[in-house]
C-alpha cells in the first residue's frame, strides 16, 4: 500500500488551518494513511519524488470543492475571533463587534452574479467574493461596487497569515484528533524555530523610517510577498519594495445632451489612475491614502514620474469619455412613419469635474532564478511576471 508522506516546515505543523487543508486533500484523493515529517514544504507519495504538491497545488485541488473552500475560510475568520453563521444571501457570515462580512464562493464570477451580490451586500455589511481567478473587468466591477476579491493567491496569503500567527502564539494547543494517522519525526526543534522566526520578524519591522510620501499603506509584508512569489518563480534571490507613482483621480459629471426634440441624460462618477511611467489608465479605487509612510531603510526605491500632471489629466479625461460614451436609439414620427436613428452621446471634457493628484503605490519586486514577479503591496495581486537575463530584464 502506498502511503502519502507529508513534508512541512516547522512553522506549519500544529496549525489548525494547515491541518484542515491536509485532511481535505487526503479525503478528496481518498487517501487513508499519511506520515508527517517536518522539513521542506512539499508533499510526496511513497518514496518517490515524482509527485509534489505545494500549498498552491493543494489549493488547485481544493478549489474544485466549494464546501472545502468555505470551511477553510470559516477557519480563517474563526481564528481571528469572528463568530460564524449561515445566511440566505451568502455562503458564510462572519461577524465581530460592528463588522459584518458576507462571504460568497463563485466558481464562474460574471457581471450578473457580482452585481447581484454587491446590491445585496450594501444593505448588510461588507462583501467578499472567492474564486479561483478574476478577469480584469470583473475585478474593476467588484472594486467599484465595494467588494473584496479573494483569488487563489489571496487565499494562500490569508492562510499563511493565520499559520504564522498560530506558530508565534504564546499558548500551545493540543493537536485535534482525526481519523487519519499522523506520526511526527521531529518535535522539540519547533520551539527554537518559532523563537528564531519571531526574532527575525521583529528585526525586519524595526528597520523602518518615516518618509513624507503620499501613498497607500503597505498591507502585504515582505514575507507574504515572498511566499506568493516563490510559488511561481521559485526561491527568492532578492526583493525590493518599489513605490510606483500614479496620477490618482476622481471625477463626476451630470449633463443633458439635446438632439432635435430629445434630451439624453449623461451622469457618471468614479475613480482611477494614470500610471505615471507607462501612461496606462486604470479604473480602480484606493482607500486609506496617507501623507507619510513607514518604509524599510534598505532595498527600497521611490520611482520618479515621467508623465506630467497636465498630460495625465488629458489621458484621464479621454478614458472617462470613452468609458461613458452612450449609443442611444431614438425615434420620431415623420408623417405616418416612425423613423429610428442611432446616435452617439458623450460628455465634453469641460463638463467633467476632475480632481487629480500624485499618489504612490507600493510594489514588491521579487527576483527568482529566472523570473521576477511584481506584487501589489496594497492588495496583494500579482501585477506582472517577467523573464530576466542575468541582471537585465528582457
Amino acid at each position: 500500500m502506498e502511503i502519502f508522506t507529508i513534508i512541512l516546515p516547522f512553522l506549519f505543523t500544529g496549525s489548525k488551518v494547515t491541518s484542515y487543508i491536509i485532511f481535505s486533500i487526503l479525503e478528496l484523493m481518498n487517501i487513508k494513511s499519511a506520515i508527517l515529517i517536518q522539513q521542506p514544504c512539499i508533499i510526496t507519495m511513497g518514496h518517490k519524488h515524482t509527485e509534489r504538491l505545494s500549498i498552491l497545488d493543494m489549493l488547485e485541488v481544493i478549489f474544485m470543492n466549494k464546501q472545502v473552500v468555505i470551511d477553510i475560510v470559516k477557519n480563517i475568520f474563526a481564528n481571528r475571533g469572528y463568530s460564524i453563521s449561515s445566511s440566505d444571501i451568502c455562503d458564510l457570515l462572519a461577524e465581530k463587534d460592528m463588522e459584518h462580512f458576507l462571504i460568497k464562493f463563485e466558481k464562474d464570477p460574471n457581471y450578473n452574479n457580482i452585481r447581484y451580490f454587491s446590491n445585496m451586500v450594501k444593505r448588510y455589511g461588507k462583501g467578499i467574493v472567492i474564486s479561483d481567478s478574476f478577469d480584469e473587468k470583473i475585478r474593476m466591477l467588484a472594486l467599484n461596487d465595494g467588494l473584496t476579491l479573494w483569488d487563489r493567491g489571496e487565499l494562500e496569503m490569508q492562510i499563511g497569515r493565520v499559520v504564522l500567527g498560530e506558530a508565534l502564539a504564546k499558548h500551545e494547543e493540543k493537536p485535534a484528533e482525526n481519523e487519519y494517522s499522523f506520526s511526527s519525526s521531529i518535535q522539540e526543534p519547533m520551539k527554537v524555530n518559532e523563537l528564531q522566526t519571531k526574532e527575525h520578524l521583529t528585526k525586519e519591522y524595526e528597520k523602518t523610517i518615516k518618509v513624507m510620501l503620499r501613498c497607500v499603506p503597505v498591507n502585504i509584508g515582505k514575507k507574504d510577498a515572498i511566499s506568493i512569489a516563490e510559488a511561481k518563480v521559485g526561491t527568492a534571490k532578492s526583493q525590493t519594495l518599489k513605490f510606483i507613482p500614479v496620477w490618482y483621480y476622481s471625477y463626476s459629471f451630470n449633463v443633458q445632451k439635446k438632439y432635435k426634440s430629445k434630451l439624453v441624460d449623461l451622469t457618471g462618477d468614479g475613480e482611477g489612475y494614470i500610471h505615471a511611467i507607462t501612461g496606462e489608465n486604470f479604473f480602480n479605487k484606493y482607500r486609506d491614502i496617507r501623507e507619510n509612510i513607514m518604509m524599510p531603510t534598505q532595498n527600497y526605491e521611490i520611482m520618479q514620474p515621467s508623465i506630467q500632471k497636465k498630460d495625465a489629466s488629458e489621458k484621464a479625461l479621454n478614458s472617462i469619455i470613452r468609458e461613458h460614451t452612450k449609443q442611444v436609439r431614438l425615434n420620431e414620427m415623420i408623417g405616418d412613419t416612425i423613423v429610428f436613428e442611432n446616435r452617439i452621446f458623450a460628455p465634453d471634457p469641460s463638463e467633467i469635474n476632475l480632481d487629480i493628484d500624485l499618489l504612490y503605490i507600493p510594489v514588491w519586486e521579487i527576483k527568482g532564478k529566472r523570473e521576477v514577479m511584481e506584487i501589489n503591496g496594497y492588495d496583494g495581486h500579482i501585477m506582472a511576471i517577467k523573464v530576466y537575463d542575468d541582471a537585465e530584464l528582457v
